[in-house]
């Protein structure tokens, strides 16, 4: 792959007679992408496509996948936001360097194992 991605209309045709032909377009187009970063950056961004492939798994629909990574989009603009104004704004909420603690643990019994 060479970087450039088909006109729209050629994109659209394929979703509709050849998906697996666009999804193969996709995935080569993320590895192309993945394989050109640079080296610091590449580790990070294998972990976004993680994500953001769990995120699709897990939709019931395409639209629903959209709206989802879409949401984790403007979710990291926002941190970034914050994080940049508050290095200018002394009166800015500070972003937290600590680890989110909202999770319930719950803990499971293992079952008695027969000798």
């Amino acid at each position: 792959m060479n970087g450039q991605l088909p006109d729209f209309d050629t994109l659209m045709q394929m979703a509709k007679d050849d998906p697996e032909a666009l999804e193969q377009l996709r995935q080569d187009s993320i590895n192309e992408l993945l394989d050109n970063a640079p080296t610091k950056m590449r580790h990070r961004l294998e972990g976004l496509q993680f994500q953001i492939d769990a995120k699709r798994k897990l939709a019931k629909t395409p639209m629903q996948a959209c709206i989802t990574i879409s949401r984790m989009m403007h979710e990291s603009f926002e941190e970034l936001r914050l994080t940049l104004n508050s290095a200018f704004d002394e009166d800015a909420p500070a972003l937290s360097t600590e680890p989110k603690n909202d999770a319930r643990i719950l803990s499971f019994e293992a079952p008695a194992i027969a000798r």
